[in-house]
Order: structure tokens, then C-alpha cells, then sequence
């Protein structure tokens, strides 16, 4: 299985990463679906160049030409691992509300022995 070590957490496939450097991303490309800054993406694959592919995020193939004009190879836009972070989901706490409201229950309980009762009732 394809792994890359980022910022000393092993990534592999299936693993979330925080997509956080857009810089100069696929300028000169047109048709890329890019990620959001800031999000969460599962890694779907990890291409030749250690790059990324995102479930969330399926681009179609490409050509890419090499600066002398030649074709290099035809894949799918990757995403360099160095623009990312080990991301996990943020997470959802979520309280149950009670549809009735209680009410705290209060017993009071009076210890007076009997024979003590008795006798302040007595006549005097």
C-alpha cells in the first residue's frame, strides 16, 4: 500500500488531510477542480509523485507535456502532499433535549421518636 509520511503521521489510503496551502495551485491549468482551503479531504489514492487524489474531488484525465513539448503522461490532476496537513473531522457534540422538564424531588423526612411526639400532644 502507497504511504507518505506528512509531518510525522503516516497518510495512506482512506486517511483525512486538511487541505491548507492554495498557492499557485494549477494556475496555468484550466478545468482542475481544486480543493477548498480549509477542508477535509479522504486521500483515494496517492499517485507516482506522492501527490493525492480526493474522493471528494474526481477530476478527468489530463495530458501533461514536458517544457520540451513532449508528452509525458495522461492522469488525473494529483495534489502535491506538501499542501496539506493530517486533518481528522471536527466533531459534532450533540446534547438530547428533554421535551419534559424535571423538576428535582425533594424528601424531607422529620426524625422525631414517637414518644417525644407523644408528649407534646399530651395535655398539660
Amino acid at each position: 500500500m502507497k504511504t507518505v509520511l506528512l509531518k510525522g503521521v503516516e497518510i495512506k489510503i482512506g486517511s483525512r488531510v486538511r487541505y491548507v496551502n492554495d498557492t499557485d495551485l494549477y494556475v496555468t491549468v484550466k478545468g482542475v477542480i481544486k480543493p477548498e482551503l480549509g477542508q477535509v479531504y479522504t486521500v483515494r489514492d496517492i499517485n507516482d509523485l506522492g501527490g493525492f487524489l480526493l474522493k471528494e474531488i474526481r477530476n478527468t484525465t489530463f495530458e501533461w507535456y514536458s517544457p520540451s513539448g513532449e508528452l509525458d503522461y495522461i492522469a488525473e490532476p494529483g495534489f502535491a502532499n506538501w499542501r496539506f496537513e493530517p486533518g481528522m473531522p471536527a466533531l459534532k457534540l450533540e446534547r438530547k433535549k428533554s421535551k419534559t422538564k424535571s423538576k428535582p424531588q425533594v424528601k424531607e423526612t422529620v426524625d422525631v421518636p414517637v414518644r417525644e411526639l407523644e408528649r407534646e400532644l399530651e395535655p398539660a
